[in-house]
């Protein structure tokens, strides 16, 4: 009976690992089940702690969700990496709570605050900040634009196109008039990220470079400035003590003079 159950495939064990089985239904994708539970970086609620935030906390959930993990595994991870208040809310909903209760309440605590069109408000008034490079620059982009598909206002299907237009143009004036042609030539977001910050690399060093070589002029410059100053005051000096010994040498004369009549006078 064992031989035909196996050999018809009505038995739901992966005959390689008997730790995994699968739940199977008719027209879904099999999910995985297993004794293993997958872990999740511990997530507080708490901003004064050095534990995950609440976006990549959710992020790592929803990368275990797509990896088709059983409802009851992904639930346990979940609760396993929860501490402090956040693990107090999800406590509160009971033990039998399903994954999307768990995420709903979660997401109504400590998801974005935030109304979907002033976030993308924000995303198309946002600039490279002043002392902000471009990859820091297009990393924060992607933030704003991902708060704004969570809450529904922005899509997959228009994000690569949004985000190359909003990331060139919100770069700063300089790195836009030396990169304009890659702009127009290279139409994914990625790939354009990645050669404008190569050339903002090449200015930057060069800029150093140019900073270096004045920097070394300026010095010389000053040396020569001094040396100049210094012989200046020398000049002075000398000029003063040729007057001084110009005045001494007419009083000497002018004394001499006085003491010959003096001696004429004696007989």
């Amino acid at each position: 009976m064992a031989d035909y159950v196996q050999a018809e495939g009505l038995t739901n064990e992966n005959p390689t690992n008997p730790t995994i089985k699968t739940e199977l239904a008719q027209g879904a994708t099999p999910k995985v089940m297993t004794s293993h539970i997958p872990k999740i970086s511990t997530f507080s609620g708490d901003t004064t702690k050095q534990d995950t935030s609440y976006d990549l906390w959710r992020y790592e959930v929803d990368c275990l969700v797509k990896e088709k993990y059983s409802e009851a595994v992904i639930a346990q991870a979940i609760r396993r990496s929860l501490r402090g208040d956040a693990g107090k809310v999800a406590m509160r909903l009971g033990s039998d709570a399903k994954v999307n209760q768990i995420l709903d309440k979660m997401e109504s605590v400590y998801g974005t605050l935030e109304r979907g069109e002033t976030i993308m408000q924000e995303f198309y008034s946002e600039t490279q900040h002043k002392t902000e490079d471009s990859m820091s620059w297009s990393c924060r982009l992607e933030e704003i634009y991902r708060k704004a598909k969570v809450k529904g206002v922005a899509t997959k299907q228009e994000e690569n196109e949004k985000l190359r237009s909003k990331y060139w143009n919100g770069l700063h004036q300089l790195l836009r008039d030396i990169t304009g042609y890659k702009y127009d030539t290279i139409k994914d977001f990625d790939e354009l990220r990645r050669e404008i910050k190569l050339i903002e690399k090449e200015h930057n060093m060069k800029r150093t470079q140019t900073n270096m070589a004045v920097t070394s002029d300026t010095q010389e410059g000053n040396e020569f400035q001094e040396l100049k100053g210094m012989i200046q005051q020398l000049s002075v000096k000398v000029t003063m003590l040729k007057k001084d010994n110009q005045r001494n040498d007419k009083g000497n004369q002018q004394h001499q003079q006085c003491q010959q009549p003096l001696q004429q006078r004696k007989p």
